[in-house]
């Protein structure tokens, strides 16, 4: 049952690190800052970005949900051997 939370955790870190890079793309491609310019069209990958954040939204879920799982499967066995 560790294991299963130690994996789901894991897991919810690594998402969370993925929306974090997709958000930074995002927010690279948006208003320029200073002298420079904003990068051509061709050049950013929001498409990419946008994928990005909905598989780490649903990679979090899932490993949510593993974890809510997990946490119910302890609880059950603690009643029985309680």
């Amino acid at each position: 049952m560790i294991d299963a939370l130690q994996t789901a955790a894991t897991g919810m870190t690594r998402a969370t690190d993925r929306l974090g890079r997709a958000a930074e793309t995002i927010a690279a491609s948006g208003a320029p800052t200073g002298d420079t310019a904003l990068p051509p069209a061709a050049q950013v990958d929001l498409s990419g970005a946008a994928l990005d954040l909905i598989g780490s939204r649903s990679a979090f879920a899932l490993n949510a949900a593993v974890a809510r799982s997990a946490d119910r499967m302890m609880g059950q066995l603690l009643d029985v051997t309680a």
